[in-house]
């Protein structure tokens, strides 16, 4: 009888056990699915000078918002954040429409503080909202392990060569996809399951891209899309970016 007794407490044991270990996962398939979204802040870079969440021109309306968390480093916030691409989307929330008097700009300096891309243009006519800009993939790609230093700027008025434009800047350095995390992104069955395992493993570029990108082409009745795009943005206390759409901007030079 007593080996009986025993047999039975080892295995409510460990059907316990096993429910107690496979619990989170649950939680997460469940949250993914309902749109809820967790990110997972990187520990922030050894270096790194401070920046603010927007800069210059605000009188003017050439202010942008960079749509990175801000960090806390050892010699200030930094705006700073993870990804796996080769030639990463950067997201901005631009105050006003465009006109043909405006220009924006983009650049990537690498550790050596060495320009290794940077484009100027004009977007006419771009509604005011959430725009992104890819770095094209014609350029080289970012090195893993490499930090870069980006800015993005727009000038209100760019023939004028007095004029100094509202920037942002930050800083982004690329990992490696390891195979444990390829594999489960090939199992993810859906572009939100997708985001929220890279929000997991702390590579918001590509949280924000999968979601954003997938937002712009379903259209805002994709519910759950648009509840983990907000959850990510309160997470990175950018609450006044929620309510502004993501808009079509132009294709990088």
């Amino acid at each position: 009888m007593s080996r009986k007794i025993l047999l039975r407490s080892i295995l409510i044991f460990s059907l316990a056990l096993t429910s107690f270990f496979y619990t989170p996962q649950l939680l997460i398939a469940q949250n993914s699915s309902s749109g809820r979204i967790r990110f997972t802040p990187p520990p922030p870079p050894e270096r790194g000078e401070p920046t603010g969440r927007s800069q210059g021109g605000a009188s003017r309306g050439c202010e942008s918002t960079a749509l990175v968390p801000l960090t806390q480093t050892k010699n200030g916030e930094l705006f700073w954040g993870l990804t796996v691409a080769q030639h990463p989307t950067f997201w901005f929330h631009i105050p006003r429409r465009l006109t043909k008097n405006d220009a924006i700009e983009l650049t990537l300096l690498d550790e050596s503080e060495k320009e290794v891309y940077k484009t100027k243009f004009i977007a006419p006519n771009t509604p005011k909202g959430i725009i992104s800009l890819s770095v094209p993939s014609k350029q080289p790609p970012l090195e893993i392990g490499k930090i870069y230093t980006w800015s993005f700027s727009i000038f209100c008025d760019y023939k004028n060569v007095e004029d100094k434009p509202g920037t942002v800047k930050g800083k982004i350095q690329r990992v490696a996809l390891s195979p444990a995390l390829q594999t489960q992104l090939a199992s993810a069955k859906s572009p939100l399951e997708q985001a929220s395992i890279y929000a997991q493993n702390s590579l918001w570029f590509d949280t924000m891209t999968t979601l954003g990108t997938s937002i712009r082409t379903s259209g805002k009745k994709h519910t759950s899309l648009t509840t983990a795009w907000n959850d990510l943005l309160k997470q990175a206390n950018l609450k006044n970016s929620i309510s502004e759409p993501i808009t079509p901007c132009c294709k990088v030079p």
